[in-house]
């Protein structure tokens, strides 16, 4: 068997990685702030069609599921 011998110069670097944990105080990226607001935004759209007036998400929200 043949081996292959890896040389520096043909490793791509990878980008630094995030830390798992996140502090409360470590600000949020631009990015994920707009991903938070997109989510939001795809929520409220979603249940705005699936309970077009106030009483029908009551009505819901009393359902007991089943």
């Amino acid at each position: 068997m043949s081996s292959q011998k890896i040389s520096d110069s043909n490793l791509t670097p990878l980008p630094p990685a995030k830390p798992d944990n996140l502090l409360v105080s470590d600000p949020l990226t631009q990015a994920e702030i707009d991903s938070l607001r997109q989510g939001k935004k795809s929520i409220a759209e979603y249940a705005q069609k699936m309970f077009p007036d106030r009483e029908s998400l009551l009505r819901a929200c009393k359902q007991k599921p089943s």
